[in-house]
């Protein structure tokens, strides 16, 4: 993957990636084909800001890198800046962190619609919106009218879904990359409840 320093209007997709899903990766391609940017930068949480448990970070990291090395590695970065940062994990901190190391960057927080209706329960929101304003993109069955939204709706998967059918002995086939699935299977990841 690549240098994402050299862009100058940059995508960022931040998540948990617990794990990263095909919902993730379409995200990410149709933002790539539609959004005014020149790469994604794919920012893994490394705390989660409302207290959820999750996977150490170095599998959820390695995972990510796995499920988006099948789009264009000249326009796809995976970033652990969070690993730097106080915890928890507060997106307008990781913004401010990217804004310092990239100067000359512009920056658009990719989300899919279902996350809107969130916002308001974010730490800043405001500094999150001047820092990098919101590209929505529709996800099934959530609606967004007042955002820049992309016409399209995504499938509503979720990692909760997948962590649970994992969990119930359940195929994850066409839920994640093969490549995600053989890490799950070679770590033993998501067989317990956490």
């Amino acid at each position: 993957m690549t240098d994402p320093s050299r862009w100058s209007r940059v995508g960022i997709v931040g998540g948990s990636f617990d794990p990263p899903h095909c919902g993730h990766v379409l995200l990410a391609t149709y933002a790539l084909a539609v959004a005014p940017i020149d790469g994604i930068l794919v920012v893994p949480a490394y705390s989660h800001a409302f207290g959820k448990q999750m996977t150490p970070f170095a599998h959820r990291v390695e995972m990510a890198r796995r499920a988006f090395s099948v789009l264009d590695p000249d326009r796809v970065a995976i970033s652990e800046i969070e690993r730097e940062l106080p915890a928890p994990s507060y997106t307008y901190r990781t913004l401010e962190a990217l804004a310092s190391s990239m100067p000359r960057a512009r920056f658009r927080l990719v989300v899919g619609s279902d996350i809107v209706k969130d916002t308001s329960r974010w730490t800043n929101f405001a500094r999150v919106a001047e820092l990098a304003p919101l590209f929505v993109i529709g996800r099934g069955g959530h609606d967004a009218p007042d955002a820049e939204h992309a016409p399209i709706d995504l499938p509503a998967l979720s990692s909760t879904e997948v962590r649970a059918s994992l969990l119930a002995g359940l195929s994850v086939s066409g839920l994640v990359s093969a490549s995600v699935e053989a890490y799950i299977a070679e770590h033993a990841l998501y067989r317990e409840q956490a």
